[in-house]
């Protein structure tokens, strides 16, 4: 990897110089960078930092890539993968291989009580993904880091970042691997290291927002003898304020959701579950970072904004962060980075929070405007298209 280099000229963050890459201050100046000195560092090694190596990889820039985790996430976290981030990853050849292991969800059954009030009909999309891609995030992240390494970049595994220091023409960064600390200086960090992101809290920026007092659960299982549409999601709304969700991963596979102690409780039916997987407990957050950049640092993906898991917007918005801090960094316009996507994490965040407070509420009144607003959208599919743009990522 190349090393630093140095500040030679500044220029204002609007001018636009052909072939370069550019550094930010904190005074809003950006400083030549050529592509090819140009080193990177991207903490995280999740859907948001692999991505954003994988965008700057086939532009031809080299990034390093650390995680202190041991490999891929374990876990299924986010599964939901949308129309928009399936064109963003299919330059790097990402897409087709996530298509051929995923699970293509047509429609989005909801339930009030025992009543369908609404399916969601995802080939009612413009696109030509015309589905919601369902596939467990640690193989999202498995297939994301063997096509990365094509390119010749390895996630560096068991590397965490312990401190970042910002200088006029760089940043130092201490990674520790085994107990061992190394110093390494930088022109730019991406931080993609979640909610707890160590590159924000090392930068000094706020985290702005609250997490909800109501305990979700989470179960991951086999079940056999399933009873409702094949390959679609299923939600499950009561007067109590108690909402369940399931959506298949696999074969026999499902992802329970609840904002009650016992996920699968919540997912009525004649199924038997033959194997429970996996099962968690957590509370919603609902934060953004103050800006998503300062100096040479960036951040992208949980480490700049946290929501609701409704909607299926989470790792997709880090994807799409990641994307623009690539395209960005080749255009040599990152000055403008936060501008582009603060807007629209906010905006996520709110919606996010209007459903959230909308399936959960004992409010009659609000409860009735619902049902209604349901019946009316499955009667007329072709209210559903602004909808489905938004959760595809095609509008915001």
């Amino acid at each position: 990897m190349v090393g630093n280099l140095r500040t030679r000229n500044a220029f204002r963050s609007d001018h636009i110089v052909d072939k370069c890459r550019t550094r930010v201050d904190s005074l809003g100046k950006a400083t030549v960078v050529p592509q090819e000195k140009a080193s990177i560092l991207i903490v995280g090694a999740g859907p948001t930092g692999l991505t954003a190596a994988l965008e700057l990889a086939r532009r031809g820039v080299h990034p390093r890539v650390i995680d202190r985790k041991d490999g891929p996430t374990p876990l299924s976290k986010a599964v939901g993968i949308s129309a928009h981030s399936l064109d963003i990853l299919e330059a790097s050849g990402v897409s087709g291989k996530l298509l051929a292991e995923g699970l293509k969800i047509r429609h989005a059954h909801f339930h009030v009580e025992a009543r369908e009030l609404l399916i969601i009909d995802f080939s009612l999309l413009p696109h030509r993904y015309n589905f919601l891609l369902s596939l467990p995030q640690r193989d999202t992240e498995r297939i994301m880091a063997d096509t990365l390494a094509t390119f010749g970049i390895d996630v560096e595994w068991r590397a965490e970042l312990v401190g970042l220091t910002q200088h006029a023409d760089k940043v130092e960064a201490r990674i520790s691997r085994s107990g061992d600390e190394e110093r390494h200086s930088f022109d730019i960090v991406f931080g993609a290291d979640g909610a707890g992101s160590s590159v924000r809290k090392s930068s000094g920026i706020q985290f702005e927002g609250y997490t909800h007092r109501r305990e979700w659960s989470i179960t991951d299982a086999e079940i056999t003898s399933w009873p409702y549409e094949t390959g679609s999601a299923q939600a499950f709304v009561n007067r109590s304020g108690d909402v369940g969700f399931i959506i298949p991963i696999g074969d026999s596979r499902f992802r329970s959701v609840s904002n009650t102690p016992d996920a699968l409780a919540h997912v009525p039916g004649n199924y038997r579950v033959s194997q429970v997987l996996r099962t968690d407990r957590f509370y919603i957050p609902a934060k953004q970072a103050k800006r998503y950049q300062t100096a040479r640092i960036f951040l992208g993906g949980d480490a700049a904004h946290v929501h609701s898991p409704l909607g299926a917007r989470g790792m997709n918005l880090g994807i799409e962060d990641a994307a623009c801090f690539a395209q960005r960094f080749g255009d040599g316009t990152l000055a403008g980075y936060t501008d582009e996507r603060r807007p629209v994490g906010h905006r996520w965040i709110e919606l996010s929070e209007r459903i959230l407070s909308t399936v959960q509420s004992t409010n009659r009144f609000v409860q009735t405007f619902r049902n209604l607003a349901m019946m009316t959208i499955g009667c007329i599919p072709a209210l559903q298209k602004p909808l489905l743009e938004r959760v595809a990522g095609l509008r915001e």
